[in-house]
């Protein structure tokens, strides 16, 4: 995951730029280094499969 000025990532489906207070992040359950961030309207259609944990705080990685 490439965080962006430090407080913001881009969307892995849609390339949008989000701010770590709004991004959703997927990891998958086995695999802590899996780390896909996605906005609210690819979350919606992605949904969170099988196999895999949803992480919609990550306010915590900013870096100011």
């Amino acid at each position: 995951m490439n965080i962006v000025d430090g407080t913001k990532v881009e969307c892995s489906r849609c390339d949008e730029l989000i701010s770590l207070d709004d991004a959703n992040v997927l990891g998958k359950t086995h695999n802590k280094s899996y780390a896909k961030p996605l906005c609210d309207d690819c979350l919606q259609n992605v949904g969170v499969p099988k196999g895999y944990e949803l992480e919609r705080d990550v306010s915590y990685l900013k870096e100011e």
